[in-house]
């Protein structure tokens, strides 16, 4: 799932077939698995940089512990 989270289009796609089969009008479908692809996306991106975040801020900076003063 990271991959298609990634790929925002690659993931409209594939979401577009079954929407296809709910929806029964294809145009309606894409539009609906773009913006859910595109949402899926974006919360992926946001985990990923708080996840960041939380490392940076436990990680202890290489310049207080190198031990040259």
């Amino acid at each position: 799932m990271k991959e298609l989270a990634c790929k925002p289009l690659l993931l409209a796609f594939l979401l577009s077939l079954p929407l296809w089969i709910v929806f029964g009008n294809y145009v309606v479908a894409l539009i609906v698995a773009l913006l859910t692809a595109f949402l899926i996306s974006m919360c992926y991106s946001l985990y990923a940089i708080r996840r960041a975040r939380r490392a940076d801020k436990h990680s202890v900076p290489s310049s207080k512990t190198d031990g040259s003063e």
